[in-house]
């Protein structure tokens, strides 16, 4: 019996440490693919750093408080805030991958996204930020609501710009977007050389489309560029909303000051958002939320400038082509009237009529009116665009012309590559020689 009972003493021992090892098996597997995932997201950035740098920085240590540079107490670069809307985007999460992809220095970008859904998470309209590389997980803010809760753009556009946490600069564009390398740097750069010429610039137009992508600095001067520089009345029973408009044109390293703003491609810096936020209150508006805040930005004081080189890219489908908008969540009965309430605050605003709209379109007015920098006399002076007597004169003729027959003139024009600094100094000499 004696030996029977040392026997089961020392298979129970072999058990213990059969399973004691596979324990720790599992813990050193476990732990090797944790440090596995931290190795390869601090070699995406490390990677990004020396193709965009030409020199390594050092890689990012993981901490209690999430991933920082060794060297963030005595470096700090300029940050930017991206802000974008989703509505049943299947375009989300491919958006924001390419963004930190492509950006020279990845960790200062962070962003601000409203997604309308009607799908659960996990699903290909999921923007799905825990599924970017770990240090920028947290990088992203996300204001979800249900896509039959939506209301149009302008609420989507607030939700968004309202995750806003004072960083730097800030970019507005849309979840079906595409970016150039270093898009950040180069906003950045352009922002900086354009502020030269006017210290209150910031830059907007039409973004060309995916297929114009990857262009090097000589095709982008060349490039027929959009521009922001004309519009029309709409006229119809909603009333002349003023619709924008724009034209190709070449850049040849100039900035171009224009009067008009786009939704899709905003970038400044980030007191914009708090010079003129969002206005959350125009429900189901298409037409006019451009040109309201095109003008809201002029009577503040801030001048919009078309871009000479363009880094960020949309993914352009017809109306007809969309499975999903926002009005299809919604019957005619529901938005109709909404609609119309928020083309009655627009016009109200832009002083084409002195009638108070519905009550229910007055709400947030002082917080979201004109600015008081200049007055709707100066943009008339200034654009010719006139919204008391509806009409427009002269906008196309001024705006939407060549660089190279515009004035040499800093109001005008900005040079920003080297070549187009070179012309510009050469036409003051010979403007100072007559």
């Amino acid at each position: 019996m004696g030996k029977v009972s040392e026997l089961k003493a020392q298979r129970r021992r072999q058990r213990r440490c059969v399973l004691l090892f596979l324990a720790a098996a599992v813990v050193v597997t476990f732990l090797a693919y944790e440090r596995d995932e931290v190795v390869r997201d601090a070699e995406l950035i490390l990677h990004h750093n020396l193709t965009n740098h030409g020199e390594a920085r050092a890689a990012p240590v993981a901490t209690e408080k999430g991933y920082i540079l060794p060297d963030a107490a005595t470096k700090r670069d300029p940050t930017i805030f991206v802000s974008a809307i989703a509505f049943r985007e299947p375009e989300c999460h491919p958006t924001l991958k390419d963004m930190f992809a492509k950006a020279a220095i990845p960790e200062r970008v962070y962003a601000g996204v409203c997604q309308q859904n009607l799908l659960p998470a996990g699903s290909p309209e999921d923007c799905a930020p825990n599924k970017l590389p770990k240090p920028f997980q947290n990088h992203v803010k996300v204001f979800a609501m249900n896509s039959s809760e939506a209301q149009g753009i302008p609420l989507a556009r607030a939700r968004a710009s309202q995750q806003y946490d004072g960083q730097d600069y800030w970019l507005q564009i849309d979840a079906h977007s595409r970016f150039d390398q270093g898009w950040d740097q180069r906003l950045i750069d352009e922002h900086s050389k354009i502020k030269e010429c006017d210290p209150k610039a910031m830059l907007s137009t039409y973004p060309p489309g995916i297929e114009d992508m990857g262009l090097d600095a000589k095709q982008q001067r060349t490039a027929l560029w959009p521009r922001i520089c004309n519009g029309s009345f709409s006229g119809g029973p909603r009333g002349n909303v003023f619709r924008l408009d724009g034209q190709s044109f070449p850049s040849q390293g100039f900035a171009v000051r224009t009067p008009f703003a786009a939704g899709g491609f905003m970038f400044g810096p980030g007191q914009i958002l708090r010079d003129v936020p969002h206005d959350p209150d125009m429900p189901f508006l298409f037409d006019g939320d451009e040109i309201l805040f095109s003008v809201r930005l002029f009577t503040a004081g801030w001048n919009v400038w078309a871009p000479s080189e363009q880094v960020v890219y949309h993914r352009y489908v017809s109306y007809g082509e969309r499975n999903n908008t926002v009005y299809a969540e919604h019957s005619d009965e529901e938005w109709y009237p909404l609609e119309g309430n928020s083309t009655a605050r627009i016009l109200y605003l832009l002083g084409q009529t002195d009638q108070m709209p519905p009550k229910q379109a007055t709400v947030g007015l002082a917080e979201h009116g004109l600015g008081k920098a200049r007055d709707l006399d100066a943009w008339t002076s200034f654009t010719g665009v006139d919204f008391k007597h509806v009409h427009h004169v002269g906008a196309g003729d001024k705006f939407c012309r060549d660089v190279r027959d515009l004035p040499m003139d800093m109001t005008r024009v900005c040079p920003v590559s080297t070549a187009a600094k070179k012309h510009f100094d050469e036409a003051q000499k010979e403007k100072g020689g007559r």
